[in-house]
This record gives structure tokens, C-alpha cells and sequence, in this order.
């Protein structure tokens, strides 16, 4: 479903990633752990496109993503970064629901105007997310009438009504109370088990154990390590796996 090769990423002559290698099956949910600003978010962004990078492919489904000119970028180029959007949805640490819109019109916005389908069933399949994550009460309501954890929900249905192929999460827990955490992760969960090709960064490692196929490690822009939740967890293979689970799981 996603394949990245060779993927280089520099921010001002720095460089962050020096050749990144990455494959995610249809239907498998990875994980990516590491510290803050070892670059799982930057790296979710290249993925679709909101970050650009100098050198490598990422291939989605039938996409073929690659660097392009972030200036002066080309027809093409804006063509192709439209179909990626389409095919893959993000769910970013923080909601970006809009501030003016009901929870309804947050999430019919975009079917409508990118999808082109009509108003009627683009309310019909928003409710019907709204279903699914416990929130149909709150179809009229605005983002500020919302809790943290409603509305992240409400960006993953907003998500979701896109139709996408695969879902990206970054650090979609990280500015919720602790309280909140367990009714995003829960439809996350959801998500899972119905077969949604999912790539997650994210620091709730008890989340990462139980819905992972795989976890891959990053440190310094680098995949120091890519196994199974149980392998990784248990027997870590490089000693900075081993340094960043002794200091996270202390917490």
C-alpha cells in the first residue's frame, strides 16, 4: 500500500533523513516510536505530501510521490499531491476542525467540494460516522462546544469521509487529558480491526503493544529498528531502542 525508497529530507543544508526505507502492507497497522524530534511526524508528512523532500520515491497504491520544486511546483506535480491527498488521510496531533463550522458541516465540507458527491448523502454518511465513534448528539454543534477528545473524533470522521485507503495518525493523542486518551485510541482500535491500512506515531505504548503489526523505532532521522510489538517490547535489538523504552516506560 505505501512503499518509501531512499527518502532523503534536509532542512537548511541539515540533513534529518539519509535514505529512509519503508513498506506497509494493505490492511497492516504500523507504528512508529522514538523520541520527540526524531522525525516520525516529519516523516508522515512527506507521506502525503505536506512536507517535501529532496531526494527518494513514495510509491501509494498506484502514486508515484517524489521531490518536487516547493516553489514552482508543476501542473503535475499539484495533480499528483491531489490524488495522494485523496487516497491517504491525516490526523494531526492538533483537531483543525474549522472554528465556524458545526461538527456536520466539518465533515461534509470537503466530499462535497473535493468529491463532488451531493449534499444529502454527504450528510447521510456523515452521520453515519458520527454513529460509529458515540457522537450523532453532536452533529450541530461547533468545535469549541466539544471536548478535547470529541474533537479529535470528529477529525477522524472528517478523515474517513474522504474514503481513503490508508490513514496516517500523528501524535493524535498528545494534546488530550489524560481522561480523553482512551476514546480516540478506542476508535483507533476500531479502525484496526476493520482492516484500515494505518501508519501511527505515537508515544502510548500500550497502544503501540496492542494494535501493531509492527513497530518501527526512529532516532536522529534514522529506522534503528523494525520488528514485531513483541520482539521490540521484550528484546529490543539496538541499545538505543533499549535507551528510549527504559526512559519512556519509567513514565
Amino acid at each position: 500500500m505505501i512503499t518509501v525508497k531512499d527518502l532523503h529530507k534536509a532542512y537548511g543544508g541539515a540533513p534529518l533523513f539519509r535514505g529512509i526505507d519503508l513498506t506497509v502492507r494493505k490492511g497492516e497497522v504500523v507504528v512508529c516510536i522514538g523520541p520527540s524530534g526524531s522525525g516520525k511526524s516529519t516523516f508522515l508528512r512527506c507521506i502525503n505530501g505536506l512536507e517535501f523532500f529532496q531526494q527518494g520515491e513514495i510509491d501509494i497504491g498506484a502514486i508515484e510521490l517524489h521531490s518536487i520544486n516547493r516553489v514552482r511546483p508543476s501542473r503535475a506535480d499539484e495533480e499528483m499531491l491531489r490524488k495522494v491527498r485523496r487516497k491517504v488521510g491525516v490526523v494531526f496531533q492538533h483537531f483543525n476542525l474549522f472554528p465556524h463550522m458545526t461538527v456536520l458541516e466539518n465533515i461534509t465540507e470537503a466530499p462535497v467540494r473535493v468529491l463532488g458527491i451531493s449534499g444529502k448523502e454527504a450528510e447521510e454518511q456523515a452521520r453515519a460516522l458520527l454513529r460509529r465513534i458515540n457522537l450523532e448528539e453532536k452533529v450541530l454543534q461547533y468545535p469549541s462546544e466539544l471536548s478535547g477528545g470529541e474533537q479529535q473524533r470528529v477529525a477522524i470522521a472528517r478523515a474517513l469521509a474522504m474514503k481513503p485507503e490508508a490513514m496516517l495518525f500523528d501524535e493524535p493523542t498528545s494534546s488530550l487529558d489524560p481522561e480523553m486518551v482512551g476514546e480516540v485510541l478506542a476508535v483507533m482500535k476500531d479502525l484496526a480491526r476493520e482492516g484500515m491500512t494505518m501508519l501511527i506515531a505515537t508515544h502510548e505504548m500500550d497502544f503501540a503493544r496492542d494494535v501493531a503489526d509492527r513497530v518501527v523505532v526512529f532516532d536522529r532521522g534514522e529506522i534503528v529498528e523494525i520488528d514485531t510489538p513483541e520482539r521490540i517490547f521484550t528484546q529490543p535489538r539496538t541499545e538505543r531502542t533499549k535507551l528510549f523504552l527504559s526512559r519512556i516506560l519509567k513514565r
